[in-house]
């Protein structure tokens, strides 16, 4: 059973003034974090996809990929994955921009997680996929499920949500349990640096107690949207419009 920390914290405002900042997800080699916001009235894309260097709190703006909305990261070697309307790319650290030709094209992206291998949603679909060898494979007990927002744990158990609720897939199982204690208005997932899972909602912050098949409420906001973790382990979530790191007080 995982059990809620209780160390007192500290709110430090990252970034102020953006644009429902979302999807997130954390290099933690190079303390870069990267989500999308709504593009604003005057572009011809609905997204676009932000890198956020955590030492300095300089944005940039990832220029050509279309419609940039989820991203994963591959821990051990520092890889990074955007998703847009049109594919699956690499990111450029010297470049600041994507490599082409894409990794996987002409899918749009929903969400995405990096375990061991990269897994992704389909926006036309919502099913589940693996990536291996460049090539996507359905989860296939997942199928019909319509995953919205997905995270694999360290013991490789899926927590997903849909709007029919927040479910739980044991590796060897065949199909996911539901949870019977349900969170609202899920809007997004990730795992901290030991591999427990957790979920931001509409109303809070809530770590997932997967031995008893429950969520533990961690905190209350009015209007959560993104959540990643850094490399010493202090969250950072946002709001409709700011960027958030909960900072252990020594």
């Amino acid at each position: 059973m995982y059990v809620a920390p209780q160390k007192p914290h500290r709110k430090q405002i990252i970034l102020a003034d953006v644009n429902i900042p979302y999807k997130f997800s954390l290099d933690r080699q190079k303390n870069k974090q990267f989500f999308c916001i709504n593009a604003d009235k005057f572009s011809d894309q609905s997204f676009q996809s932000v890198v956020l260097d955590l030492n300095t709190e300089i944005v940039n703006i990832v220029p050509n990929i279309r419609n940039g909305f989820a991203s994963a990261v591959d821990q051990n070697t520092g890889t990074v994955y955007l998703g847009g309307s049109d594919g699956i790319y690499q990111y450029n650290y010297q470049t600041q921009d994507i490599n082409r030709p894409a990794i996987l094209k002409g899918i749009d992206i929903f969400d995405m997680y990096f375990k061991d291998y990269l897994y992704f949603v389909e926006t036309t679909n919502l099913d589940l996929y693996e990536l291996r060898n460049n090539k996507k494979y359905i989860v296939s007990n997942l199928e019909e499920y319509g995953v919205h927002h997905f995270v694999i744990d360290s013991d490789d158990n899926i927590i997903l949500a849909n709007p029919g609720g927040l479910f739980y897939m044991h590796k060897n199982a065949k199909t996911p349990i539901r949870f019977s204690d349900g969170v609202q208005y899920i809007r997004g997932m990730t795992t901290d640096t030991e591999g427990n899972p957790y979920v931001i909602a509409k109303d809070g912050i809530y770590m997932i107690d997967t031995d008893n098949e429950q969520p533990l409420k961690l905190l209350t906001l009015n209007d959560g949207y993104g959540i990643a973790f850094d490399k010493d382990n202090n969250i950072l979530f946002s709001d409709e419009r700011t960027v958030v790191k909960l900072v252990h007080c020594k």
